[in-house]
């Protein structure tokens, strides 16, 4: 987080950049969820602030107001463990571990692309590399070293694709009805009492992570805590949508205004590394899908969508909707979800590590 004084980030000129780039993003945000695009909030404030910097727009949404989100952010990512009890994590032991053997798998033939073929930086191939999480990836690329910009074009697009083709081949080439989203996505306000526990369970964690310098409280803590009370059965609910839909347009617009000085022509590199780089992770997708299935028994389109690189959720739909085992789509999707968000912590203390020493 920069060092600079508050009086420094609260220059006039500096708050009117804030003030217009959380505008764009708002707006960016709405759009997104009026077209009910996956991570609405975040990826619609991320793109819309990312073309307006492009074309020179005088915005910026600083790091440090981003930092002051990652609580909300950390909460946020633990509801996706909404519904799942940790029993059930055992129900398919094979395919789980192939769920989270898949991650470094796939993460290094994506790495070999983009840093053998794409030519990029050593940091910003493993953090583009990397199939989910797209937060917390991305919230840590930048002091991983690595370009955040790039990486959250490479995370976001990335998503967008996986979700775009997976209801195109299902409903589209093989003719199932749409789903109602309803049926997946409607999710509760927490209770007060719950939202006590989660308070004093994210306050205790986030204490023995910063006494133990563990990276990343302020996001990690929140988000083990969440989730570790809702695999428990000890809080349901979510947030309130509104606090929630802040935080992301905080942080999507933050990512989105990094993208200064980045011509046209460069993004548009970035977006084909991006189409490179998934059909890379989708072979491999490919590889353990037919795997699992033949291990498992489980039917092909099943564990192709349990492995996709995209959202919980919407992968999730498309099983209700095809009859296709959804419970064992998500709890696939949750257990690589887990695995990568643990990843992360020791991916920072390894790079520092290395920087201590002069690696």
């Amino acid at each position: 987080m920069s060092k600079e004084s508050w009086a420094e980030r609260l220059r006039p000129g500096r708050l009117r950049r804030l003030a217009l780039g959380l505008v764009v993003g708002a707006i960016g945000g709405a759009v997104a969820d009026y077209l009910e695009v996956p991570l609405a909030w975040m990826l619609g404030a991320l793109f819309a602030t990312m073309f307006a910097r492009v074309a020179g727009a005088p915005i910026d949404v600083p790091i440090w107001l981003r930092a002051n989100f990652l609580i909300l952010i950390g909460l946020f990512l633990g509801e996706s463990f909404e519904g799942v009890r940790a029993a059930e994590l055992l129900q398919w032991p094979i395919s789980i571990v192939g769920a989270m053997l898949y991650v470094p798998v796939a993460a290094a033939c994506a790495y070999l692309y983009y840093r053998y073929l794409a030519g990029e930086e050593k940091m910003t191939a493993i953090c583009s590399s990397i199939p989910g999480g797209l937060i917390a990836v991305v919230v840590v690329s930048g002091s991983l070293g690595a370009d955040e910009r790039q990486v959250a074009l490479a995370q976001s697009l990335r998503i967008a694709i996986v979700v775009f083709m997976a209801p195109l081949v299902a409903f589209g080439l093989l003719g199932y009805p749409q789903p109602d989203a309803a049926a997946i996505t409607g999710r509760a306000l927490i209770a007060l009492d719950d939202l006590g526990v989660l308070i004093a369970g994210t306050a205790a964690v986030m204490w023995v992570m910063q006494r133990y310098h563990v990276p990343i409280p302020y996001m990690i803590g929140p988000l083990l805590a969440s989730a570790g009370l809702r695999l428990a059965g000890l809080v349901e609910g979510a947030l309130p949508h509104q606090l929630v839909a802040v935080a992301l347009v905080v942080t999507g617009s933050s990512i989105g205004t990094r993208f200064y000085g980045i011509s046209p022509l460069k993004l548009a590199r970035f977006a084909l590394l991006t189409l490179g780089g998934t059909s890379v992770l989708m072979m491999v997708t490919a590889v353990f899908a037919l795997t699992i299935s033949a291990l498992t028994g489980q039917e092909i389109l099943v564990t192709l969508l349990a492995y996709a690189p995209g959202g919980v959720a919407e992968m999730s739909l498309i099983a209700l909707a095809i009859d296709a085992n959804p419970g064992f789509v998500a709890i696939h999707h949750v257990a690589r979800i887990i695995f990568v968000l643990l990843s992360v912590p020791v991916l920072t203390a390894w790079v520092a590590r290395r920087s201590a020493r002069g690696g």
